[in-house]
């Protein structure tokens, strides 16, 4: 009876330290500093602006081109939470998908977002504004 007492403690042990979840959804990286990402979809599409949308990270501020202007901004990444703050940008005149496009990221980008880390090395950025996701620029 001992030795099955000790066997269950251990099982529940090991169960403990287990990984919940899948692999596809793990937590974001602690630090997103001199990381640079390309925009590859937006709320589950694909980016139909003219210039390339892309993401850089340096310590502290975030910069990139959502598909029409240029942007800048702080941000902090705390428990998974990214809070993109003082966001300046360009004001170009775009028309239609580009306009369109920079108009749902910064919407996406002006909440609190959750990042989420996948397998492929891609993020995603998401908020109740919709979703961003992210693959690493090489």
């Amino acid at each position: 009876m001992r030795v099955m007492t000790s066997m269950t403690v251990l099982a529940l042990l090991i169960a403990g330290c287990a990984h919940v979840g899948t692999a596809s959804n793990r937590p974001a990286a602690r630090s997103l500093a001199g990381t640079h990402w390309t925009i590859t979809s937006i709320n589950g599409a694909a980016p139909t602006a003219r210039r390339k949308a892309e993401v850089s990270f340096t310590a502290d501020r975030i910069s990139g081109n959502a598909g029409c202007n240029g942007f800048g901004g702080g941000y902090v990444l705390a428990d998974g939470v990214l809070t993109v703050t003082q966001v300046i940008s360009t004001k170009m005149a775009c028309l239609g998908p580009g306009m369109d496009q920079e108009n749902a990221v910064f919407k996406i980008l002006g909440e609190p977002m959750t990042v989420t880390r996948h397998d492929d090395g891609a993020l995603t950025l998401s908020d109740d504004a919709g979703m961003i996701t992210l693959t690493p620029t090489g």
